[in-house]
């Protein structure tokens, strides 16, 4: 009789346990997991973010000029007709970046990030304090690189033209018992010039750098 009641007691016990792993489980799933995973968010797109603007920095530099990047097509009266683009250097370009970015992600990421405890219970007492909680920042994918324009009025018969790369990337945030994919992009000018005379209405598709087009003015 007393054996039974010792397994009874241990059966019960042993049900509580598990009940009070079942319900911190649940607790941490629903509740503690997607504050960890919303804090880590800014953090993380600001070091992706850091590591592409490093790589645009480093395979640029102050070393790439307008008329790298472009040749300025006239007519016999000095009337823009084209602005073409050097998609070989452009290419070039594109791919250094983005093998670059990649591994600069890498680097910043290795380390990961440290969230305290008690920040995530959004209390000002227990703010920063508590023990670390550790997130991992994984690359996910490689880095896309992809070129853009804009032409802005800069004065009387003047026009400005920059010339932009945009990067996008995923990377992995991955935190205790989860994780989570953020999508991180940055635009970042590479060159401008001021263009003195009329220029016409232009349109160029650059979505990615294998279709690289002319700058081909629209006749109004």
């Amino acid at each position: 009789m007393l054996r039974m009641k010792a397994r009874v007691r241990v059966a019960f016990i042993l049900f509580i346990l598990l009940l009070i792993a079942l319900l911190s489980f649940i607790l941490i799933d629903t509740g503690i997991k997607p504050t960890i995973i919303a804090m880590s968010e800014a953090k993380v797109e600001y070091i992706a973010v850091l590591a592409m603007n490093n790589a645009v920095s480093k395979i640029l530099g102050s070393n790439i000029k307008y008329t790298d990047l472009t040749d300025v097509l006239t007519d016999k009266d000095g009337k823009i007709t084209m602005i073409q683009y050097n998609t070989i250097l452009i290419n070039t370009l594109a791919r250094e970046t983005s093998t670059l970015a990649q591994d600069e992600i890498r680097t910043l990421g290795a380390e990961g990030i440290r969230i305290p405890l008690g920040s995530i219970t959004k209390s000002k007492l227990l703010s920063g304090r508590g023990p670390d909680i550790m997130v991992k920042i994984i690359p996910v994918g490689s880095v896309s690189t992809n070129f853009s324009d804009e032409f802005q009025q800069a004065g009387i018969n003047q026009t400005r033209h920059k010339i932009y790369m945009e990067l996008e990337t995923q990377v992995r945030i991955v935190v205790p018992l989860g994780s989570d994919i953020i999508n991180v992009a940055t635009r970042v000018p590479i060159t401008e010039t001021i263009i003195v005379g009329d220029v016409p209405h232009s349109y160029v598709n650059v979505d990615n750098e294998d279709q690289m087009l002319n700058l081909i003015p629209v006749e109004e």
